[in-house]
């Protein structure tokens, strides 16, 4: 792994620099779990590998496991597990979205098509439960189970409601929960799980990341409003182009039905991107009725229940950073 990482402005191997030394041998694990004597997976993984990451769930489960005092190797092992189910995730997802790039590159599917796409990220799913077996530990295979299935279920649901004006707040949270928050709060919980904390440390960093995450998803969907597309690495209003209405749209849908929903039409209603003038008609109306107020106040919140849900008889350095990190992921601009 290479440092420092950036998010934005902000250098996040400040905040992974603890456990440095473990993220290089995540990496090293990383290469050891998808590598194959088949040519055609070697090909698809030098290709997402060159998409590189900020690595995020990886240095929350180190992070979570040093606070909790885990004297052994599965730190990295799940580390890189959970890495590769958010990968695998992400591989599907642009195959579900047809998007064209991720992280600034052409997508898998863009280069490689649907077919091999779809294929190798079932292949990365099933390294990781591979790799999670060799554990011996059956609640982290529990944990396991329960947030694939929970992002898969939050798939079917966005995919239900896509191109949809009937898209309700309720549903756009289960789906943010779902397909985000619930990856955060288990690599969380990871860590207290490994080194044998009770179940009280168990639930109290499970809270962390779930609040974590929802203030990371709550951010990305505000972005895809107001950064460039060369801070996203991908298209500026993605997801209205591609028929999800994140919070921001459902916000305006509320507050200025009569100007938004035409613009909406439009969007849904070619293939070509989103007209300039539409583009900049949208952005207008959303800071008009204050529309991308909301976001960063649930995030901002979030935050600050993450911060809270914390325990507070662990590693106090770490206990400092695992309170930083969230209110860093306020400031992020990719």
């Amino acid at each position: 792994m290479k440092y420092p990482i950036r998010m934005g402005r902000l250098d996040i191997s400040n905040y992974f620099s603890p456990v440095a030394a473990k993220l290089e041998a995540v990496e090293a694990e990383l290469q050891r779990t998808v590598s194959s004597d088949v040519p055609i997976v070697r090909r698809l993984a030098e290709h997402v590998s060159k998409g590189g990451g900020k690595r995020l769930r990886p240095g929350l489960v180190l992070l979570a496991c040093r606070l909790c005092g885990c004297a052994t190797g599965e730190d990295v092992r799940f580390a890189a597990i959970f890495e590769l189910i958010h990968t695998a995730t992400l591989i599907h997802d642009d195959v579900i979205d047809h998007s064209a790039t991720r992280r600034g590159r052409p997508s898998l599917n863009a280069a490689w098509g649907n077919t091999l796409s779809v294929l190798f990220g079932d292949f990365l799913y099933l390294q990781a439960v591979h790799s999670a077996l060799a554990s011996r530990s059956w609640r982290m295979m529990e944990i396991l189970a329960e947030v694939a299935t929970r992002m898969i279920e939050g798939e079917l649901v966005q995919n239900e409601c896509l191109y949809s004006l009937d898209t309700s707040r309720k549903t756009y949270f289960d789906i943010l929960e779902r397909k985000t928050a619930m990856l955060f709060a288990a690599c969380a919980e990871c860590g207290a799980v490994l080194s044998g904390r009770d179940d009280g440390a168990c639930r109290k960093l499970n809270a962390f990341g779930l609040e974590m995450g929802r203030a990371f998803q709550l951010m990305d969907d505000l972005l895809d409003y107001t950064a460039t597309s060369d801070q996203m690495g991908k298209p500026v209003l993605s997801d209205l182009r591609e028929g999800k209405l994140t919070l921001p749209m459902l916000a305006l849908l509320e507050r200025a039905p009569n100007d938004a929903k035409p613009i909406v039409a439009r969007a849904w209603g070619s293939d070509a991107p989103i007209s300039k003038d539409d583009s900049r008609q949208l952005l207008a109306l959303l800071g008009r009725h204050g529309c991308l107020d909301e976001p960063r106040e649930l995030a901002m919140q979030a935050s600050r229940a993450a911060t809270a849900s914390l325990p507070d008889d662990g590693d106090p350095e770490i206990t400092k950073l695992l309170r930083e990190i969230p209110e860093m992921l306020l400031e992020r601009t990719n």
